[in-house]
């Protein structure tokens, strides 16, 4: 049997990647006729939701644990949530996956200490291809205002995690790890980005 192929999206909070996710998820299970899940990071076991408490502010946890939680839990999602759906053909979209590990706890934690935390992980699993919703984060602050209630753990960080996504791109491309990266302008419309994103998947023979 084919395996599914693995679609990572990545952004700050704000970019519109969650959208573009449900674009292409919906072109591909609607138009296409192809089995597709979504999923998204942190997961929905224990290990995520204590990311996710986390990252509300609800607790509280030194930035290498929070890097290892992350870490962790990602190695779990990997083997009960995605990849047996990959195994039996159906194709795994993602929201957010190593590369956000690089860019939030990169700002307080060394490249390279991520990097081994997630070495078990990134060996078993890495996107078939990473779309990079590059958003200024200017706009990105400017959108969370609008439909945010209350700040989460690294909502005033954007100008540094943006900076830190394109060096986890270059760093894991230099470890010889980092597969096919589409990044698209997320200043455009919506329907601009998803319009270059399924180009993109079409030309490749998606």
């Amino acid at each position: 049997m084919k395996k599914g192929k693995f679609i990572v999206f990545e952004g700050l909070d704000g970019s519109g990647k969650t959208t573009q996710l449900h674009a292409l998820h919906s072109y591909l299970s609607k138009e296409k006729g192809l089995k597709c899940r979504l999923d998204y990071e942190p997961s929905e076991n224990l290990l995520g939701a204590l990311a996710r408490g986390a990252i509300k502010k609800k607790m509280y946890f030194e930035p290498q644990t929070m890097a290892l939680l992350f870490a962790a839990d990602r190695f779990e999602h990997i083997h009960h949530d995605i990849k047996p759906y990959l195994d039996k053909g159906i194709h795994v979209i993602c929201d957010r996956y190593v590369f956000s590990n690089f860019a939030y706890q990169g700002l307080a934690c060394d490249f390279n200490d991520i990097f081994e935390y997630n070495k078990a992980s990134m060996k078993l699993l890495m996107p078939d291809l990473t779309i990079f919703v590059d958003t200024e984060p200017e706009e990105t602050a400017e959108r969370i205002g609008k439909s945010r209630i209350g700040n989460e753990l690294f909502d005033k960080e954007g100008v540094s995690v943006r900076e830190n996504f394109h060096r986890a791109f270059e760093f894991l491309k230099e470890k010889g790890l980092m597969g096919e990266l589409l990044v698209v302008k997320g200043n455009q419309s919506e329907e601009a980005i998803t319009k270059e994103i399924i180009a993109h998947i079409e030309r490749n023979g998606f």
